[in-house]
């Protein structure tokens, strides 16, 4: 559990947040947050949610301390760029269009 806190510490940081400034978004209190931190409790799961959900944390590295830190969404993005180009290209290539 230590470690989740000290992750979670950290991931807030990253986010350039106060604990006060958590704690608002969360509409939590400044005590909560620092209880996460210190180890004194657990997340809660909207807390979770919110967490992945408005900041794009993942929480396989929150929990865990597997995988990237935040969630990468420029991959899926790539991914759905390269398919509409290969698209498109299909449908320009299908009219005898180069």
């Amino acid at each position: 559990m230590k470690a989740l806190g000290t992750r979670f510490k950290y991931v807030r940081k990253l986010l350039n947040k106060s604990q006060e400034e958590l704690a608002t978004d969360f509409s939590v209190t400044k005590q909560a947050i620092s209880n996460i931190e210190t180890c004194k409790c657990f997340p809660s799961i909207p807390l979770l949610y919110k967490l992945a959900n408005d900041y794009d944390v993942n929480l396989n590295y929150l929990v865990l301390g597997k995988g990237d830190i935040f969630i990468v969404k420029e991959k899926t993005y790539q991914s759905l760029r390269e398919t509409l180009i290969q698209e498109v290209e299909t449908i320009l290539n299908a009219r005898g269009i180069k």
